[in-house]
């Protein structure tokens, strides 16, 4: 499987149709669907479905397009890093982040770093800590900022040095919305929608905030917030998050309530051991280092 098929595949998925993506490839049409029909024939799958002049993937097609423009990605990085020059410090680096407001602490130290290697630019990919794990093991983000609990696997870890308190968000309207924070018993058989997170099951989050399996009730879960925050709005459940994720200024019609005891989670910023890094990533960790074990120790 040439990298050259994979940017012709990758064409054709984005554009639905065999001769804009000719065009935009600038090969023939015929040239591009010999070279897709040989690609299905490797595979031994069906890749596209044929509407007429629409090219509709397949499942397998989408499975190839999430691995391709990974392999694709990754090989345009590391051309680009190794035309770079030595003289002055400049690339990409990658970083893989979950939703919180302790990414603020992070982002004081790009700061920092951006102000004394203006050339470097910082690509962010924002997702679970399912999503980023694996994309971190696949080599194609350098650095994860996620939030604990976290068991690492051939990782070092660095705690950053701040918390987020971890609540409900509800409506306004709901009985509930009257308190100053939400304990185990107001939990009980109260819909709830959780955030997804593969690592993490329903029994863990129920063991977590004190509450009965039986008396757990979740109604939705889901990886963006912002479509949760929908759900809540209509009445469809709680969701249990962290604070500051949702908007719940007074014109909303939601309202974080914290839980009573308190329970809050940390980020640990994170990178795989052994990894060789470019040198602006390398100038990156050392910074990283300097803002966080340095503050800890103080």
């Amino acid at each position: 499987m040439e990298l050259r098929t994979l940017r012709y595949f990758l064409a054709v998925a984005r554009e639905e149709n065999m001769t804009a993506a000719a065009n935009s490839l600038h090969i023939s049409q015929p040239a591009l669907s010999y070279q897709i029909a040989e690609l299905e024939k490797e595979t031994g799958k069906q890749l596209f479905l044929r509407m007429g002049r629409k090219m509709i993937l397949t499942e397998d097609g989408m499975f190839l397009r999430s691995r391709a423009e990974e392999i694709v990605a990754l090989t345009d990085r590391t051309e680009t890093e190794l035309s770079e020059g030595t003289s002055e410090v400049h690339g990409e680096i990658y970083i893989g982040a979950a939703e919180s407001l302790s990414l603020h602490s992070l982002a004081e130290v790009i700061a920092d770093y951006h102000q004394e290697y203006p050339h470097v630019v910082f690509r962010f990919y924002s997702g679970t800590l399912d999503d980023v794990y694996e994309k971190l093991n696949r080599g194609t983000i350098d650095f994860a900022a996620v939030v604990e609990p976290f068991q690492p696997d051939g990782c070092e870890v660095i705690p950053m040095p701040s918390f987020d308190r971890m609540g409900i968000v509800i409506r306004r309207d709901h009985p509930l919305a009257e308190k100053n924070a939400v304990c185990a018993d107001d939990l009980y058989d109260l819909p709830l929608i959780l955030t997804t997170r593969r690592s993490l099951q329903e029994k863990q989050y129920a063991q977590m905030l004190g509450i009965p399996p039986e008396h757990f009730n979740v109604t939705a879960s889901g990886n963006l917030i912002f479509n949760l925050a929908i759900l809540a709005e209509h009445g469809i459940g709680a969701i249990l998050t962290l604070e500051g994720l949702i908007s719940d200024h007074e014109n909303s019609f939601l309202t974080f309530i914290p839980l009573d005891p308190p329970v809050s989670r940390s980020l640990i910023f994170t990178y795989k051991q052994y990894r060789p890094f470019t040198k602006a990533a390398n100038l990156f960790l050392d910074a990283v280092k300097q803002a966080f074990l340095i503050r800890q120790g103080d």
